[in-house]
């Protein structure tokens, strides 16, 4: 018999009229009973992440001289949308912006010497987002060919950090920042939100650039990346699907909506989870996430709806790849061992997290899944 969660709040201060089920349920997950009002005025102020000051004085910098900045982003969906998300808003700042996502296979995790190496053009600043914690090569590399470095994650960091200019993490052991649980599109929209700050002091923020346009970008991140909805992030998951089911979302969202056959008016996180990342994340998985950023980025409809029917035929190739490989790993796994362990050098690296996922439900054990390509 389950032991139900003991409350954390009265059940007596919530709304009258909910019925006494639904009280419990928030009474034993909410912290305050204030927080079943999601406003945006409750979020956070970015004030307490550490190296702020350097992170908006080189971004400053760049945008008044017109330096060209690259972000760097992720293969993954929360990678992808922080890509967008950063990219959209420093265009409508003016900035003289380029992007590059890693290819998983030729380039490897984050920014390395192999994506150093990649890149088209050399940017006076590179701005990585959902990674770069961990990139002391790289970003020593960059510096030694006169590239600053300014990072932005929200990954555990090792003992050290790289020697950028700023890293805005808020899991760094020094910062002092409450909102832990920010998946890395919610740190690269934290950024921005202090740059709004920022440049507003000085009169220079165009009043018109809302940053809560984009918190579509910042849900569909959030919800794929699975980290804990927290107070805060629930806010701003909270305003992102508000604006997706409005019909005001990204034009490559609903181009997603369209492929997955969703209806936005009524769509939820598990709508989000289940049909809408998984056709994004096939990109990063099986072809190219620079397909997903750009369709992110996409600005008209039939742009948006190609790269959507793009994903949508990688994500039917995933599972067909992933059902097969999952019947021939379970025949592997020994019951004799405390592992489910399988290997076979013909799988794709793409899906071989998603098996080792698969064997630890079935098998109830940890899972070590292997491949040569």
């Amino acid at each position: 018999m389950l032991t139900p969660r003991p409350a954390r709040i009265s059940a007596e201060t919530l709304p009258e009229d909910w019925h006494p089920l639904v009280k419990n349920i928030y009474a034993s997950r909410l912290a305050r009973h204030d927080e079943i009002e999601k406003r945006l005025q409750n979020l956070l102020p970015p004030d307490d992440l550490t190296d702020l000051a350097p992170a908006l004085d080189r971004l400053e910098r760049a945008l008044r001289t017109h330096e060209p900045i690259l972000v760097y982003g992720d293969y993954d969906v929360d990678g992808a949308t922080a890509t967008a998300l950063t990219v959209r808003v420093l265009r409508q700042l003016g900035a003289n912006v380029d992007w590059f996502i890693p290819n998983r296979s030729a380039h490897g995790y984050g920014f390395s010497l192999a994506g150093l190496a990649a890149l088209p053009t050399a940017p006076g600043l590179i701005l990585t987002v959902d990674n770069g914690t961990s990139s002391h090569e790289a970003v020593a590399a960059a510096r030694a060919r006169g590239i600053d470095t300014l990072i932005t994650d929200h990954h555990l960091p090792g003992d050290t950090l790289p020697d950028a200019v700023a890293t805005i993490n808020p899991n760094r052991r020094d910062c002092p920042f409450p909102g832990k649980n920010l998946a890395g599109v919610g740190v690269a929209f934290y950024l921005l939100l202090a740059l709004r700050q920022h440049l507003r002091a000085q009169g220079r923020w165009p009043e018109q650039l809302r940053l809560t346009d984009h918190l579509d970008l910042v849900a569909l991140g959030t919800i794929a990346d699975l980290v804990p909805l927290d107070y805060n992030n629930r806010i701003l998951v909270n305003h992102g699907l508000a604006r997706i089911r409005s019909g005001q979302a990204n034009t490559g969202i609903r181009a997603l909506l369209a492929v997955a056959n969703l209806e936005p008016a009524h769509l939820g996180a598990q709508d989000i989870a289940y049909s809408v990342a998984p056709r994004l994340n096939a990109l990063g998985r099986l072809g190219d996430m620079s397909d997903g950023v750009a369709l992110l980025l996409a600005e008209d409809w039939q742009t948006a709806q190609d790269y959507a029917q793009q994903s949508d035929e990688k994500n039917r190739d995933r599972k067909a790849l992933e059902n097969e490989a999952v019947q021939e790993a379970a025949r592997q796994v020994s019951p004799a061992l405390p592992l489910a362990a399988a290997y076979d050098p013909a799988w794709h690296e793409g899906i071989i997290g998603i098996l080792a996922a698969r064997l630890k439900s079935r098998f109830a054990r940890p899972a070590l899944v292997a491949t040569d390509s």
